[in-house]
């Protein structure tokens, strides 16, 4: 039994057309709130409107979890603007985005590993093409630390019509949850990262240990 109230937590994601939410994202919010007892939230970029939100205190503080894997637009400006707005309504822990975690940068590497003693080329990690100095070098850094080889393949490419993308070797989608490069992709190589149990469980592990 919890000894202290946990406080609510605010998931950022990215979301499917007209704010849809990928059901491993929804599951991962309803196992953090029953484990932690507390409100658990989950906010789309892509639906027009924002969720209500919990009461937070200075107690218990909302904590913002920006559940992005690179620093592109939405961790450097939209979830800035999302933190101001929760900010006019009461107290606020923002967390640094998900890809920067150290863990999960670790699971990564793991992953890669695994993939990299079943394939001769590769292993490549696909991602969503960054731009600016700061991209370039987050890129650089997951190399050097998961032993991968960043390739930038664009999300808004694949239709549903298309082929599945023609991999270049052994290869890992950048994606925490189903999106259309996934839905692209070959089984079960296009299985989102939310839905492979190594990390799903640096997610729960992590916002679960949070006060």
């Amino acid at each position: 039994m919890r000894r202290i109230i946990a406080s609510p937590l605010l998931l950022v994601v990215h979301g499917r057309a007209g704010g849809v939410i990928p059901s491993e994202l929804q599951d991962l919010a309803g196992q953090l709130q029953e484990g932690r007892g507390a409100p658990v939230v989950l906010e789309a970029l892509t639906a027009g409107e924002p969720p209500a939100l919990p009461a937070s205190s200075s107690a218990t503080p909302l904590l913002l979890v920006p559940l992005f894997l690179l620093p592109g637009s939405h961790v450097r400006r939209d979830v800035p603007r999302i933190a101001a707005r929760c900010r006019r309504r009461g107290p606020l822990r923002r967390l640094p985005f998900l890809g920067s975690w150290r863990a999960w940068q670790g699971a990564l590497a793991d992953e890669l590993a695994a993939l990299k003693v079943q394939a001769e080329e590769g292993p490549w990690l696909l991602h969503h093409p960054l731009e600016g100095p700061l991209g370039a070098a987050f890129l650089a850094h997951l190399e050097a630390v998961t032993g991968g080889r960043c390739r930038a393949t664009p999300y808004s490419a694949p239709n549903p019509a298309d082929a599945p993308l023609p991999l270049p070797g052994s290869a890992l989608p950048l994606a925490l949850a189903a999106n259309r490069l996934t839905d692209a992709l070959p089984s079960p190589l296009g299985l989102p990262l939310l839905q492979r149990p190594r990390f799903r469980a640096v997610v729960v592990e992590a916002l679960m240990a949070l006060p």
